[in-house]
């Protein structure tokens, strides 16, 4: 008899302090209207601008100056370290500034490992960014996050039962979740994926598979991203080792209806390489792949694709950071005529770089003793060491929308 799985609600929960080990804030703009940053705000002494006293008695050949906008500064981007190995139990993230400051770091608990007779569980991702907010998970279940602009952290538990291992998606206005849910106490492993308000109470199961794997790792114009695994094991990723050159284990994204897990575009014309983008993901095999599933534009075939080297995609498109292959210790930033603009010391073929903004990438890794770094490798200027460690998860705010 199949089991059913019995999936409880989303439930809320306010807590009054956060979980993170607080960091000195980062100078930074905080939107009209918001609360102080939780860990952004803005610059002490920072005051607005004090209007202009009105013309008393302007002449009839004086006009009055129409009042000028304000341009609104682009708010900070910030890259999300995950490190797994400083412990076997715990896991640290570490939010890293343009300069490779750690303006925050946060620590909780890592998943039940889940060891079977068939092997063992595949690392599932641990975070979601939002516009606002990052989400991560403490243990299986229970969801917490802390806001940009002030709002109190809040925990939220997610409906994976003892035996199986859970992932998760919040949607760019922190108004939806959709969440992957795998059953190691069945054999095959069972994956069910729904959706709910983030507030909780309308969820709907939209897929269940015993030989598909997928899990959301972000949303996109309305629809859903799922990463599409090779399997459920860590077993079944050593067989595509090309899944290791991105946080998500895939080797395609599907982007489906979050109302009822119908594809609308596969990306999977190649084998997905390195973080998303807003342009879209690197392929391991070499050049790009878009939103749309299809190539961009053209890639030189004299790139990183001779050694299937982890490739991250800039946020513009425009460069692709991927190890040499002739030298996989160093991280060449190609260009689409396969030229090698800049170069930086990196930690190998299989760990990717994060791109902060369309200049500035940070280089991390799985490896406890790579030293993280961050520089603006399309401008030019000093190479940031980061006094913490981890992979690169993903940018806060997302730019993934």
């Amino acid at each position: 008899m199949k089991r059913t799985l019995v999936l409880a609600p989303l439930v809320l929960l306010l807590l009054g302090c956060s979980t993170g080990v607080a960091l000195p804030t980062v100078p930074s703009v905080t939107p009209a209207g918001s609360p102080v940053a939780e860990f952004a705000s803005p610059a002490a002494g920072q005051r607005s601008p004090s209007p202009s006293p009105a013309s008393q008695s302007p002449g009839p050949s004086q006009g009055i100056p129409s009042p000028q906008p304000t341009p609104t500064p682009k708010p900070p981007s910030f890259a999300v370290l995950v490190d797994l190995t400083s412990s076997s139990s715990d896991y640290t993230l570490s939010i890293v500034d343009e300069v490779g400051g750690v303006a925050r770091q946060l620590a909780a608990r890592q998943r039940t490992p889940m060891n079977t007779h068939d092997g063992t569980g595949i690392q599932l991702p641990y975070v979601s960014a939002s516009r606002t907010s990052l989400y991560y998970l403490d243990g299986d279940s229970r969801l917490l996050a802390i806001n940009m602009n002030g709002v109190p952290p809040f925990a939220a538990a997610l409906a994976v039962p003892s035996g199986s291992a859970g992932a998760f998606a919040v949607s760019p206005d922190d108004k939806q979740i959709a969440v992957s849910v795998l059953d190691y106490t069945v054999s095959p492993v069972h994956l069910t994926l729904y959706t709910d308000a983030l507030a909780g109470g309308h969820k709907r199961v939209i897929y269940q598979s015993s030989s598909n794997y997928v899990w959301p790792v972000a949303w996109h114009s309305g629809l859903l991203v799922l990463a599409h695994a090779v399997g459920p094991f860590e077993e079944d990723i050593a067989k595509a080792a090309p899944a290791r050159g991105n946080p998500y284990s895939a080797i395609s994204y599907h982007l489906v209806d979050p109302t009822n897990a119908y594809r609308k575009v596969l990306m999977g014309a190649c084998t997905v390489s390195g973080p998303l983008s807003p342009a879209g993901s690197g392929c391991i095999q070499g050049g790009a792949i878009d939103w749309n599933g299809n190539d961009p534009g053209p890639w030189s075939t004299t790139d990183w694709g001779t050694r299937s080297s982890a490739a991250a995609l800039s946020p513009d498109g425009q460069w692709m950071a991927a190890a040499i292959p002739d030298n996989p210790a160093v991280m060449g930033i190609w260009a689409k005529n396969g030229v090698v603009a800049n170069r930086i010391a990196g930690p190998g073929l299989h760990d990717w770089a994060g791109w902060i903004t369309d200049q500035v990438i940070i280089i991390g890794s799985a490896d406890p003793t790579w030293q993280p770094k961050v520089a603006n490798v399309v401008s030019g200027g000093p190479v940031h060491g980061v006094s913490a460690r981890g992979f690169f998860a993903a940018v806060l705010p997302t730019n993934i929308v």
